[in-house]
């Protein structure tokens, strides 16, 4: 037992000096966005580096937590056939990171701790955060219209929040695509996306910020205003602002070469059959970045610190945007909520997309993380409630 609890600290020691290493900035200059003729550069002061250590931790609640992960998600994996990677933080350190099951079932290709999945609608935060950034140069407004972007769109009375919040009203693209293009295979962009909503026009779902509803089509349309204000893709928005000064090297949006290498995870049914690339694959905004949980855990870092975003963009993000939906959940902007009953907020979103069920959760007042990447559907891990316990996250359960 002994020389096991020894491997353990170990390997937990070398994880946390890769990330140490990886954490430490110096004076981070992001690149420069452009509107118009204007041009602005964006300096962000050095973030104050947050240094996770063995010692955050007593020996008994390190044993506590490592134990309650490692026997709730083994037993997941034995009865329910959980197929993923689990990251469990508190108290700004990784406790638990584990893979379980196999990269490619079929062959029974193991999995590993670092492999890459794609974060189906967890890729919303990152949408939202672009859009944030872009605030927060001030490059455009909540408030703006969608038609300052998109002249003549067939959808009036549309802003920017409204997408943020889901309270757009818009109908779901990936119903119109996927009825109007026959060849599933050869990958689309979000331009098509926009061209097909102005052909067509489908019926909307809501009157504009009438009430929540879920929407694909705004984080969609969401990553293509980034392009527009930035003068960059979205793909680079995403690595110039945040991938690459958090030090997220292996996190990236979609592109076919990548998205094939061999430690990104193979989506799988519940049946364990591979699913095939399909063309709603390539559309980004919605979906469509791929990572693994430790990046993960540098993003649910970053967003304890002031190193991005400033405290009060953080707080409208995290503000329930849907004040007469009633009940503790709610939305924000590219976040789930749920408030607890001593008036602090759980942050969350789950996905999927294709093969891969992802869960994100963060609690910024006690520093807690869980990130659970899957590439198979059967939702194995909804019955966790006892891991939410040790985290500390009190009342919320996973919908």
């Amino acid at each position: 037992m002994t020389r096991f609890r020894s491997q353990i600290d170990n390997s937990l020691k070398n994880n946390l000096s890769r990330l140490i290493t990886l954490l430490i900035g110096v004076n981070l200059l992001f690149g420069c966005t452009k509107k118009e003729s204007a041009e602005k550069v964006v300096t962000i002061e050095e973030p104050e580096v947050i240094t996770p250590t063995i010692d955050s931790l007593s020996k008994e609640e390190f044993d506590e937590f490592y134990h309650i992960f490692d026997s709730t998600f083994t037993k997941l994996q034995k009865t329910r056939q959980f197929n993923g990677v689990v990251l469990g933080g508190k108290k700004k350190q990784i406790v638990f990171k584990k893979a379980f099951g196999y990269r490619d079932i079929r062959r029974r290709t193991k999995l590993h701790d670092d492999d890459l999945f794609q974060l189906a609608s967890v890729s919303k935060q990152f949408t939202a955060a672009s859009i944030m950034l872009l605030k927060q140069d001030s490059l455009l407004a909540y408030s703006d219209s969608i038609n300052k972007y998109f002249p003549n769109f067939p959808y009036d009375g549309i802003t920017i929040k409204m997408l943020l919040d889901h309270r757009s009203g818009l109908p779901n693209y990936i119903y119109l695509m996927d009825r109007k293009i026959k060849d599933k295979q050869t990958y689309i962009n979000n331009d098509l996306c926009v061209d097909y909503l102005y052909e067509y026009k489908p019926g909307k779902y809501g009157t504009p910020d009438r009430r929540f509803r879920y929407s694909n089509t705004g984080y969609m349309l969401l990553a293509e205003i980034v392009e527009k204000v930035s003068g960059k893709s979205f793909a680079q928005f995403l690595d110039d602002r945040i991938f690459t000064p958090l030090h997220m090297d292996s996190t990236f949006t979609f592109e076919k070469e990548r998205a094939h290498q061999d430690n990104v995870a193979i989506g799988h049914t519940a049946r364990r059959r591979k699913y095939e690339d399909y063309l709603l694959d390539g559309v980004l905004g919605d979906k469509s970045v791929y990572s693994n949980v430790e990046d993960m855990f540098k993003w649910h870092v970053a967003l304890l610190q002031d190193s991005l975003f400033k405290q009060e963009t953080l707080d409208e993000a995290f503000t329930f945007q849907s004040p007469k939906r009633r009940g503790n959940y709610n939305y924000g902007y590219g976040w789930r909520l749920f408030h607890v009953s001593d008036g602090s907020t759980v942050v969350y979103h789950g996905g999927w997309w294709r093969g891969y069920s992802t869960l994100f959760v963060h609690y910024p007042d006690t520093e807690a993380f869980l990130m659970i990447l899957s590439n198979r559907v059967n939702h194995a891990f909804v019955n966790t409630n006892n891991v939410f316990d040790i985290l500390d996250i009190p009342e919320f359960r996973r919908r």
